[in-house]
């Protein structure tokens, strides 16, 4: 049996938890189709009488970041879970770009717009960086010694 380091296995759930909360946003974005109606200042039913494709639109854009967001997710469990685990270099570097880079713009994005977006969003995503980085940086050393 394979003995893991207290670090990586530390390192690992903590980056678990990153891509579980995007499986999790992901699955909301896909089956649900959330639409702020008191922030954009109609309902839905109102978009689907003005136009009914401005509404398949936003449903069918929502949906594949739901999907987008889905198979990050669970290819980064994949990933933390089995090669980060065992300190295996790439992983790490896989960690630091992939998640590192949407994590970022995603960040940047919910700021400029926070004004439009849920008040949920800003805090849950400065609070998954915060713990991807301790994810990520907490076990540098077992990867790049």
């Amino acid at each position: 049996m394979i003995e893991f380091s207290r670090v990586l296995n530390v390192g690992s759930a903590l980056l678990f938890i990153v891509a579980i909360m995007g499986v999790l946003f992901g699955l909301m974005f896909l089956l649900f189709v959330p639409i702020e109606e008191e922030l954009i200042g109609v309902t839905v039913s109102e978009i689907r009488a003005f136009n009914t494709n401005v509404m398949d639109a936003i449903t069918v854009r929502t949906q594949f970041g739901g999907l987008f967001m889905l198979v990050f997710g669970l290819s980064g469990c994949f990933i933390v879970l089995i090669p980060y685990r065992r300190g295996e270099k790439w992983a790490w570097y896989q960690q630091l770009l992939i998640p590192g880079l949407t994590l970022f713009v995603q960040l940047i994005i919910i700021y400029i717009n926070s004004a439009i977006l849920p008040a949920y969003f800003l805090p849950v995503t400065i609070i998954l960086v915060i713990i991807w980085l301790v994810g990520l940086l907490l076990p540098v050393k077992e990867f790049l010694s």
